[in-house]
């Protein structure tokens, strides 16, 4: 028997609850309780990433005190007067408060590593590229953003991190380079004795049209998984999936009234290789098709598996990342609904037995929600909770000990936190 339980559980005499700081859940549950907190943040949110010890909440957020904006994020750097920045929450017991706002001064704040070491955000920050901010600055009120740039227009939105932090790679999401509408960027960062950004350099970009959204690196450090959301017009000669109707498609639309178009596909690169050649087009391994806009990526931590939302199928893929390398005609695994409408984030959680999907219901102007899949044997995942969310629940992350999920509702602008058991029973099949 598999109990549910909210804010208003229903007290049954047969089982024990547990009270965490700031949450109430079953002690026996299987899966997240339903959504038990909501925080308003100061614009439209992005994604959200503790601190090491949980005790700060970093939020990036676009249109500060602004309406939100109604256009194709393509058009974002065309925006005037716009305010986005780091909303700071800091948490008191359980509870969140909001402290402060780092403001970085560009058309977008979307997303958030943290560097090893925990004394430095990285954000992707639209047109202005990449952000730097430290920590304690930033906690203290006084931090002065540092920033790389990715070139004109370069819509930077995702950032990840190599595991010893002294590269980076960033999804700029439309910039334009050889040829191509979105790229990467590989940089290099440097510190000072005491482990504080001092500068950091654009090495190198990596031709990825057409729309990168997002990218991924393997937990080893040893492959860069790039999003890549709409099939280029050059550039890509040849991917593998073509005769795969789940993958390769031509019938692609995200809103109703809009053109079809094809699918998109997941490129993946060896990361040593990309870093030495400074362009990482000799570094490509592979490019496999993925489906309708194909929008995150993550990867397990033994390597066994790689998810990917394909929003536009509302459906998520798995891939076996070994064949990606090896044999990628073969590399998937399976295909299966993502328990809701236009999948955006995801995330692993409970001993990674379990993936939070966020279905943004992003085109069709109405709330979202999240569904909970059971994924503990990744031929037959299964659907075991949906829990209803805020209008386009975008990104989703982990608390650093694994008890709360952070899910940010980026047009009704709120932070939603869902407990998760810090030790959850769940039940071999």
């Amino acid at each position: 028997m598999r109990l549910f339980c909210t804010l208003r559980c229903k007290l049954q005499p047969l089982f024990a609850f547990a009270l965490l700081p700031g949450f109430l859940y079953c002690a026996n549950a299987q899966t997240p309780s339903a959504r038990i907190a909501n925080y308003p943040t100061l614009g439209n949110p992005t994604a959200a990433l503790a601190t090491s010890d949980s005790r700060y909440i970093f939020v990036s957020v676009t249109n500060v005190g602004g309406p939100n904006y109604s256009t194709p994020d393509s058009e974002a750097g065309k925006r005037h007067g716009v305010v986005s920045g780091l909303q700071i929450f800091r948490n008191e017991g359980g509870k969140l408060q909001s402290i402060g706002l780092v403001r970085l001064g560009s058309k977008g704040a979307n997303g958030i590593t943290l560097l090893p070491g925990g004394k430095t955000l990285v954000v992707g920050v639209g047109d202005a590229g990449v952000a730097f901010v430290d920590v304690q600055d930033a906690i203290h009120g006084t931090a002065k953003p540092y920033f790389a740039a990715q070139g004109k227009s370069a819509g930077t939105y995702d950032v990840v991190s190599t595991p010893d932090g002294k590269y980076l790679f960033s999804a700029n999401e439309y910039g334009h380079f050889q040829g191509q509408r979105g790229n990467v960027g590989i940089l290099t960062v440097h510190y000072d004795a005491a482990g504080r950004v001092t500068h950091v350099q654009t090495i190198g970009h990596i031709p990825a049209g057409n729309k990168v959204p997002s990218l991924t690196i393997s937990p080893d450090g040893s492959r860069l998984y790039v999003a890549r959301e709409i099939l280029p017009t050059k550039g890509v000669s040849h991917f593998s999936g073509m005769g795969n109707s789940m993958l390769t498609k031509n019938d692609c639309v995200q809103r109703i009234g809009t053109p079809p178009r094809p699918n998109g596909l997941i490129t993946v690169v060896d990361v040593k290789r990309a870093i030495a050649s400074g362009s990482g087009q000799s570094a490509i391994l592979s490019e496999v098709a993925a489906g309708c806009s194909p929008v995150r990526v993550i990867e397990a931590r033994d390597a066994s598996t790689l998810f990917v939302s394909a929003r536009g199928d509302n459906r998520i893929l798995i891939f076996n990342p070994h064949l990606l390398d090896s044999d990628p005609e073969h590399a998937l695994l399976r295909g299966f609904s993502s328990g809701g409408v236009a999948p955006v984030g995801i995330r692993l959680f409970a001993d990674e037995r379990r993936l939070l999907v966020a279905n943004s219901n992003r085109f069709v102007d109405s709330n979202g929600g999240v569904a909970v899949l059971d994924v503990s044997k990744p031929t037959q995942p299964s659907i075991v909770e949906t829990i209803p969310a805020g209008e386009f629940p975008r990104n989703v992350n982990l608390s650093p000990d694994g008890r709360s999920l952070y899910l940010t509702d980026y047009t009704s602008r709120t932070l939603e936190i869902i407990a998760v058991p810090s030790s959850p029973q769940i039940p071999e099949k």
